[in-house]
């Protein structure tokens, strides 16, 4: 038996828009008006089925009208289009009383099509005709309506909408005219009216595809979820254990109790593990994150957690570990490593949380990472590049990163005006792929990081120049001492000729001689340090001679330095301050030293560097203290007989001549500082 033109064309209507359905319970449910849509397509599956029905076994004349389900359809479309004024009235400056209206006025426009329906001899055979006639014009009114109030710059999400509704509505218009005005029935557009409504469902597919999902998560909190989540699993676990007791109690014979109490204590210390285990707890966080909300994060509770981690005033938590911690918690990880840029341009390590006690050395600006990050600002996922090297186009990372799988991302820590440093986290504690959401979140959270370690670095920066201040301070008084023991000593001498035979002027002046030194020997041993004079004319130094000189000028004390020279070199700087500085560091060696030990100097030279290296077989220092305090002022190792100014002072003019200055030691092993000066070839 063949099937009719008019039926197959209700039935392709009907498969179309069960797809559309379909379609969009799968994939667009989270769109806005996304079940609205799904609803009416599947009215719409009924009525095109509906009217396929009847062609098939009356004949098309049977299918002009659809009855009650012709007003089904049509208000499945009429809900989808007051859900996009109702999603134009969410914005400010549309009065919702005006929506609520239209919705009022549409359900009393379909309550009175309705009525005559029931009762089909209220109004004539004419009725039907003239109600679906004044549905279709009510269509085009709420799709005109919809599209006239969404801002001009969301009509691109629902233009695809709107024309395929204008244009099914717009058809019935044209249709039900025609049949009201000249009754005419056996027009092919009626036989076409079905894979006309099928040609609309592609425009109606492609609209919903354009639609943002929603932004709305449910509002339900995050903890009350998690909490609840964790109750309910522990509920169900206990309830699962209890029954097991239970079993044991009752089936398991003479040894019955004893493997209950036995199991009932298992379960419960397991239950303490879990319940305390970190990992476990991140990944359940995940697991409702992924299948709860649109968004993984509630970023009010982590922003406040991670400025309220950074304000903190714990002193058993130094800010550089509350900084890597105050990131960490953002994606569960435990710890990390914090590099900051010196004043000299090179990254150094200084923060480390729950990674040891690493010792990496530090990384000139020209590094690969450096570079990297400073010109892409990306999160590096050192997992991927483990996989895959080249998605990063030629990132070349220190083997120290890569080879420890502990190491997880780096995130920088970038300024308006440069790199101030990164953070290597550690392994979250649920591992997982960085995703989008992850990566946004870091990058955001380490510019805002990078921000309080340059005010930490300026504070600390602040408290330097006043402890100088208050040095400066402490000069003044101590020039005040040297004038008074000048004037001591001008008036002895003025007074020596006169009473030089006079025994007790004598024993007086002995004793204010004596007075005198004591002061000076006191003053001496408060201002002992180098001064470089940065501030003088700068000449070429030849580095080679001034070596020998320096090992000249030491050998009063021991043990004696040796010098050795691989390859003379220039530099362009003031002789005396350099000397100066090489002279506090040769001294400072010697004191570290014993007599037996050994220190060297040596000079070298690589691409534009000149090289020396002071290296010493003496005590050494601890890594904290070369890592914190070393180059301080008013840090030393030497207590009341040292002031902590020479190595300052030293770096200072190192800095200044363009150079860098470097240290390794160990404790009980030695140390070598190596001084890195520009080469000047005239």
């Amino acid at each position: 038996m063949m099937i009719p033109l008019a039926a197959t064309s209700y039935l392709t209507a009907a498969v179309a828009f069960l797809a559309l359905a379909v379609v969009t319970l799968l994939r667009w449910r989270n769109r806005p008006t996304g079940l609205w849509v799904a609803l009416a397509a599947l009215l719409s599956v009924g009525w095109a089925g509906y009217l396929g029905f009847l062609s098939w076994q009356y004949g098309t004349s049977a299918a002009i009208s659809g009855g009650v389900m012709e007003v089904a359809r049509n208000a499945g479309w009429f809900a989808v289009l007051l859900a996009l004024l109702g999603g134009v009235g969410s914005r400010p400056g549309v009065d919702p009383r005006a929506l609520r209206w239209w919705a009022g006025a549409v359900a009393v426009f379909l309550l009175v099509m309705l009525v005559p329906l029931w009762w089909p001899g209220l109004l004539g055979d004419v009725w039907p005709g003239l109600a679906t006639l004044l549905m279709a014009i009510a269509g085009l009114v709420l799709v005109e309506q919809a599209y006239r109030n969404t801002p001009p710059q969301n009509r691109w999400e629902i233009k695809f909408l709107c024309l395929g509704l204008g244009g099914l509505f717009a058809f019935d218009l044209f249709l039900f005219a025609d049949l009201v005005l000249f009754q005419a029935t056996d027009s092919p557009s009626w036989q076409a009216r079905g894979f006309v409504n099928a040609l609309v469902v592609p425009l109606l597919a492609v609209a919903m595809g354009r639609r943002l999902p929603q932004r709305e998560g449910p509002t339900v909190s995050r903890h009350l979820l998690f909490h609840t989540a964790s109750l309910i699993g522990a509920g169900l676990y206990l309830l699962a254990v209890g029954g097991a007791g239970y079993y044991l109690r009752h089936h398991g014979g003479e040894l019955g109790a004893l493997l209950q109490v036995t199991l009932l204590f298992g379960a419960a210390l397991l239950l303490a593990i879990v319940l305390f285990s970190g990992s476990v707890r991140a990944q359940l966080r995940v697991w409702l994150a992924k299948h709860f909300f649109n968004y993984r994060y509630d970023y009010r509770q982590e922003w406040l957690r991670f400025t309220g981690t950074l304000a903190q005033t714990d002193q058993q938590t130094p800010f550089r570990q509350r900084a890597i911690l105050a990131i960490a918690e953002l994606v569960e990880s435990p710890g990390g490593l914090l590099w900051v840029r010196r004043d000299d341009g090179c990254f150094v390590l200084d923060g480390v949380l729950n990674l040891g006690e690493p010792q990496h050395p530090p990384l000139d600006p020209d590094d690969s990472l450096i570079a990297f990050l400073l010109q892409s600002g990306w999160v590096i996922d050192i997992d991927e590049f483990r996989r895959d090297p080249d998605f990063y186009h030629g990132l070349d990372l220190p083997g120290w990163l890569i080879d420890n799988p502990r190491h997880w991302a780096v995130v920088p820590l970038l300024k308006s005006d440069g790199l101030e440093g990164f953070v290597v986290l550690a392994q979250p504690r649920a591992r997982h792929r960085i995703d989008w959401e992850e990566r946004d979140l870091l990058k955001t959270a380490g510019r805002q990081l990078a921000v309080y370690v340059a005010l930490v670095q300026t504070d600390e920066a602040l408290l330097e120049a006043r402890q100088f201040e208050t040095f400066h301070r402490l000069a003044a008084f101590l020039v005040h001492d040297l004038k008074n023991v000048s004037a001591q000593l001008s008036l002895i001498s003025a007074n020596a000729e006169r009473h030089r035979d006079n025994p007790e002027f004598v024993a007086d002046a002995f004793r204010t001689v004596g007075n005198a030194r004591d002061r000076l020997e006191r003053t001496l041993a408060q201002l002992r340090k180098a001064q470089p004079g940065t501030d003088s004319p700068r000449q070429a130094v030849a580095l080679d001679e001034l070596l020998h000189e320096v090992a000249s000028d030491s050998r009063q004390a021991r043990p004696e330095p040796r010098v050795v020279v691989e390859s003379p070199a220039r530099v362009l700087g003031n002789h005396d301050a350099l000397r100066n500085v090489l002279l506090h560091l040769v001294r400072n060696s010697q004191e570290a030293t014993p007599d037996n030990g050994d220190i060297t100097l040596t000079l070298k030279t690589q691409d534009q560097w000149a090289i020396i290296g002071i290296e010493d077989t003496g005590a050494g220092m601890d890594e904290e203290f070369v890592r914190r305090r070393l180059f301080k002022p008013f840090q030393t190792t030497k207590g009341n007989a040292g002031m902590g100014i020479g190595l300052y002072e030293a770096r200072d003019l190192v800095v200044r001549m363009g150079g860098r200055i470097e240290v390794s030691s160990r404790t009980g092993e030695g140390t070598t500082f190596t001084l890195r000066l520009p080469r000047y070839d005239p």
